[in-house]
């Protein structure tokens, strides 16, 4: 087994992977052989940084940490939950990716472990937070280019906006769930520019409550953010697309949906 690293290629949806020879050294999951004793954990930051730039390039940091490491493999080594008998009273799986995890021994070789599920098969990562208390003695930034199918598969939105049509319907709290990132756009005579895009701390869920309808309005705005919506039910459906005039009539367009009328809070956010 070779040392882990984070110098990872980009793959075709430009998302930075793990290097193949390293991905068929996995122990069976939710385990750390007997006879592996870590002295080092690399963690590598899944994808990229918060922010992707105007010019589609984007950071990700591998992260060194040492120190005690018989908690973390508690915790990876636990058995999993049996499957819960009704898996539609489980909740909806989180969005937010987990950074990927190698463990690395005195002589040097690292593997890739693995976490047990819970009833609902979504992975326990009590081990790599447990990592992630230890001593943080080291990072690397690492710097990838990516392609626009790449960007939209990171934040749910893309380079080209959306251009969400008009509909009758009306959101109601409880019922959907905004995508917590967006991408923004400049509009002028020459056309429309990717202007970057920004996967933010806060919730937009709550920013979207008790927004009334707009009024007629026929000014053209010169900037955008958008992001997409899921509709919540037992079944799956596509995310709604989603924009938000950051001037101009000051709107937030969704597909299908009234038009109604971005609060200074919500402007400020994605702005």
């Amino acid at each position: 087994m070779s040392a882990a690293t984070c110098r990872m290629p980009v793959d075709l949806d430009g998302i930075a992977t793990t290097p193949p020879d390293l991905v068929a050294m996995q122990p069976r999951p939710g385990t750390v052989p007997d006879d592996f004793e870590p002295v080092a954990a690399i963690t590598c930051d899944p994808t990229s940084a918060r922010t992707i730039n105007a010019d589609l390039t984007a950071s990700f940091a591998e992260h060194r940490w040492e120190g005690d490491f018989s908690g973390a493999i508690a915790k990876l080594n636990a058995p999993s939950e049996g499957s819960r008998l009704d898996q539609g009273t489980c909740g909806i799986a989180s969005m937010v990716a987990i950074p990927d995890l190698w463990l690395i021994d005195a002589a040097g070789r690292a593997i890739r472990p693995s976490y047990p599920v819970d009833e609902c098969k979504f992975q326990r990562i009590g081990g790599l937070r447990a990592v992630e208390a230890l001593e943080n003695v080291g990072r690397v930034d690492h710097r990838v280019q990516l392609r626009p199918d790449g960007v939209e598969q990171l934040m749910g939105c893309g380079t080209v906006p959306a251009l969400p049509v008009a509909g009758a319907g009306v959101l109601v709290p409880g019922d959907y769930s905004v995508r917590s990132s967006v991408c923004r756009y400049r509009f002028d005579a020459a056309g429309v520019a990717f202007a970057g895009a920004e996967s933010l701390w806060d919730s937009l869920d709550p920013y979207f409550e008790a927004l009334e309808p707009a009024p007629p309005c026929t000014s053209t705005a010169s900037a955008a953010a958008g992001t997409s919506l899921s509709l919540l039910g037992p079944e799956y459906t596509a995310p709604v697309p989603v924009l938000i005039e950051l001037d101009g009539c000051r709107r937030v367009l969704v597909d299908g949906f009234v038009p109604v009328l971005a609060s200074p809070e919500l402007l400020a956010l994605v702005a």
